[in-house]
């Protein structure tokens, strides 16, 4: 579908799949902000969001937020599985840009690219995502490295025009925004491992640059995506804490792996700052849960597929750890002091989101 379609179509009636504060979840059940619906070629969402709902209740999940990955080519967006959704009332809510928003971030990324008429385009089909009932915008990439074999690379500095202009409608309307940045605290070479092409030799530095981003509106809730297991190492808990301390409106989903797991299985890569390394929660990750408790939520990054998504598709390779990725989400809420795994399993989820 084209990005023109997307703004006469976004604005025809809001998707309200979640009243706000539709109450809490049942004892023992957890609320998960990051989830991918994929319909495939197919578009087959009908059958992927059934397929959600069934992996939700084997799970313990009591409601979770839905979005496209951060695609560097416009495939498909909130249109596309929304109203499916809605076949499941107080179950799902959706967050929109993945496709439609991102993917012009990223052809457009040299930021002296961005002509009026394209951030005019641009800030209506943000517009059209915020009156269509979403949470927020997502998943948006700042850096995002090619972790598997047609997984793409992607890289804009964080303060781009068209991430500003985010910013200050997510700020105007108070929805969050969903943030792929694999941190890198000054320009040089990327983790080992990684193949380059596409990943490039060298990567930007783009935690100085956040900061700035976070400082340009204070009232844009960003919501850093998956902490507790990284590729590059710089996802420390002394750098989300030290972000934390000084920005106010920056959160963290978390995608944790279970006790002891060292390299992500399905592409193969060294994993950094994992929560469990020891079967009980590491003692810096457990100080910073504590000292920041409203700031985090668990994310798995499950990627939910229709049978007509590709067989070479790295969504395939990537759903392979969905289920790795969602017994260590229930194992850290089990490991947590009652009160601060009542907040980062549910209460943080329903209060940044609405649901």
């Amino acid at each position: 579908m084209r990005r023109r379609d997307f703004i006469t179509l976004g604005g025809v009636a809001a998707v309200h799949l979640l009243s706000p504060r539709a109450g809490h979840a049942a004892a023992g059940s957890w609320i998960d902000v990051h989830m991918h619906v994929v319909g495939g070629a197919g578009r087959q969402f009908a059958q992927a969001v059934d397929q959600a709902a069934k992996q939700m209740d084997a799970a313990g999940i009591a409601k979770a937020i839905v979005f496209p990955p951060p695609e560097p080519h416009l495939m498909f967006d909130y249109l596309g599985y929304a109203s499916e959704l809605g076949r499941y009332p107080g179950r799902f809510g959706f967050l929109g840009g993945g496709g439609l928003l991102n993917s012009m971030i990223q052809e457009l990324s040299a930021p002296d690219a961005v002509a009026p008429e394209a951030k005019e385009h641009f800030v209506a089909l943000a517009e059209g995502i915020a009156e269509a009932g979403a949470a927020g915008f997502g998943e948006i990439a700042i850096l995002h490295l090619s972790l598997t074999r047609n997984h793409p690379f992607e890289e804009v500095v964080p303060e781009h025009p068209l991430l500003i202009a985010l910013v200050e409608i997510a700020g105007r309307r108070g929805l969050v925004i969903d943030l792929h940045m694999d941190p890198i605290v000054s320009a040089g070479r990327g983790p080992g491992g990684l193949h380059v092409p596409p990943n490039t030799a060298t990567l930007m530095a783009n935690v100085a640059g956040l900061e700035r981003l976070l400082a340009h509106d204070r009232n844009a809730r960003i919501v850093w995506a998956h902490g507790g297991s990284d590729f590059t190492g710089n996802m420390t808990p002394a750098l989300i804490g030290r972000l934390m301390d000084a920005h106010a409106n920056l959160y963290m989903s978390l995608r944790p792996v279970p006790a002891g797991v060292t390299t992500a299985g399905n592409v193969g890569l060294r994993l950094y700052n994992t929560m469990m390394p020891g079967g009980s929660i590491d003692k810096a990750w457990l100080a910073l849960l504590e000292r920041h408790p409203d700031r985090f939520v668990l994310g798995s990054d499950s990627f939910i597929l229709s049978p007509s998504v590709p067989p070479d598709s790295p969504l395939i390779t990537l759903s392979r750890g969905n289920q790795v990725r969602l017994a260590a989400a229930r194992a850290l809420i089990a490991k947590l002091p009652k009160e601060l795994a009542a907040n980062v399993a549910e209460l943080n989820a329903a209060r940044l989101y609405r649901v």
